[in-house]
């Protein structure tokens, strides 16, 4: 499961596929090949040993540049062309290297993703299935065999098995490549069989909504709960994803190979034999990331409404078909009465149709195996609400650092509690949210505004949010005006 309690703001947009999707071309790859060639610079004029730890084919490759040394004697170029040729040729060794070095990522990236499909399948759809078709217990009967997630539940199986074995093809055809690798070796023909069977993540796409819902179905039962709680159990030795894992993941999957072609490309000449060919498959898979883009960010929001379903206990947001997570972060409730204080800091999670805040759920009792670490504590209504930038000047006094002796009808807090956030500068919002007075009077506090004094009249809260930057107060600010828009149509 995903911590929603780290202290970063989150935008399903910018970090879904990220935060889970591991990057293969890092610099640190680059750099430790760098060192490499230093170290054996000593031994080895050229720094080619680097190349490969095969010792066969580095001696292919050596024979390979003497016919090209001995060529070059019987010509007798002049010293500056044969120093040029020799650049060339290290240049040449090098960019070698380099995609061997992407290649052999690759290949260690697609293992791991493989093994969590794999052991998905083992871990849980041997397991689950059986269960389901031995189910005695009233409330899965009733709840879930008679409904149509039962089916569903058997396609996202099916699903995850038919990637699965997709990405089986290419790793063998992966291997097979790196085992041969050497200067003039392609690798273009592979990645471009590997994809005409990309289809294959179509149908999970598809139906992935369905999926959400059939899973959410299951853990509202006490008894898949206790299934779930005796396979970790009886699997502790090995390292269990959690079931919601492999719906995530084969969402973003595809910016894996989208990188590691461009790499590929940018370390190939534009004489090389498989130039082309690498340009035009890198074109294919970046237009069909951009082909499903707005697919998977809609599965992946979803997901995340299920995700913190989970995460949040006493949470009244229920799993919809509709119903998506645009945003959540840690932003800080500004206190009116000491709009410089910064202690009362809140999960806040925003629904396509609703806005809720969370705090952090206090250490579980001993022996709870609860998943959740967040407790819900309210709901701001965006049905008639209003959402406004903050003055200049109400921004300029939040910044003011203020350390009074006492406080009337306050905690006592430390220095922290009431000194501003580091800088100069302070960003937000303000939320004007409607409510029910149930009051005989409406409450006399700068919070709110009403125009009635009487019971039921509808009055104003104001609600002031602190974020970290501008740029989270634009995101903020943009996906609750359109959340706004959206309840209010839905009136």
């Amino acid at each position: 499961m995903i911590d929603f309690t780290k202290e970063a703001s989150q935008s399903l947009i910018s970090t879904s596929s990220s935060a889970m999707s591991n990057s293969l071309m890092n610099a640190s790859s680059i750099s430790r090949a760098s060192s490499f060639s230093q170290s054996s610079s000593e031994s080895e004029p050229f720094n080619l040993k680097f190349i490969t730890e095969d010792q066969k084919y580095f001696s292919r490759l050596m024979e390979d540049l003497s016919i090209v040394d001995n060529m070059c004697d019987v010509f007798d170029y002049d010293t500056e062309a044969s120093n040029s040729f020799d650049k060339q040729v290290l240049d040449i060794a090098r960019q070698v290297t380099l995609k061997h070095q992407v290649l052999n990522q690759l290949l260690q990236s697609e293992i791991e993703y493989l093994d969590d499909l794999f052991t998905f399948h083992e871990i849980y759809t041997l397991k689950i299935q059986p269960w389901l078709h031995n189910a005695t217990d009233k409330d899965l009967v009733a709840k879930f065999l008679s409904t149509p997630y039962k089916n569903q539940l058997d396609s996202m199986f099916q699903n995850i098995h038919t990637i699965a074995m997709t990405h089986k093809a290419f790793l063998i055809e992966l291997k097979e490549r790196i085992q041969l690798w050497g200067p003039t070796q392609l690798v273009s023909d592979i990645f471009g069989h590997f994809y005409s069977h990309l289809n294959a993540y179509e149908p999970f796409i598809l139906h992935h909504p369905d999926y959400v819902m059939a899973l959410d179905t299951l853990y509202q039962l006490p008894c898949f709960s206790k299934l779930i709680q005796s396979i970790t159990e009886k699997n502790a030795v090995v390292k269990v994803q959690d079931i919601v894992y492999c719906l995530h993941v084969p969402l973003h999957r595809l910016s894996v190979y989208n990188k590691a072609l461009n790499q590929l490309r940018r370390y190939s000449d534009p004489a090389y034999p498989d130039y082309t060919a690498l340009h035009s498959m890198s074109s294919q898979f970046k237009q069909l990331e951009s082909k499903w883009a707005d697919s998977v960010q809609d599965c992946q929001s979803h997901l995340m409404v299920l995700e913190a379903s989970r995460a949040i206990e006493s949470c009244p947001i229920q799993v919809t078909h509709q119903r998506r997570l645009l945003l959540f972060a840690h932003l800080i409730k500004v206190d009116l009465d000491d709009i410089t204080l910064t202690s009362d800091i809140r999960m806040y999670f925003l629904y396509n149709d609703s806005l809720i805040y969370c705090k952090k759920l206090k250490d579980n009792k001993k022996g709870s195996m609860t998943d959740k670490k967040l407790t819900y504590k309210g709901t701001l209504n965006l049905q008639g609400a209003d959402i406004r930038q903050l003055a200049p000047s109400f921004c300029a006094k939040m910044c003011e650092v203020k350390k009074p002796l006492f406080r009337i009808g306050k905690k006592s807090s430390s220095s922290s509690d009431t000194s501003s956030l580091p800088g100069t500068e302070a960003f937000g919002f303000e939320l004007l949210t409607s409510e029910s007075n149930l009051d005989a009077m409406s409450p006399l506090h700068q919070n709110y505004q009403s125009a009635m004094a009487g019971a039921g009249a509808p009055i104003r809260r104001r609600h002031v949010l602190r974020t970290k930057s501008q740029l989270e107060q634009k995101t903020w600010f943009d996906a609750i005006r359109k959340a706004i828009a959206i309840a209010n149509a839905q009136e």
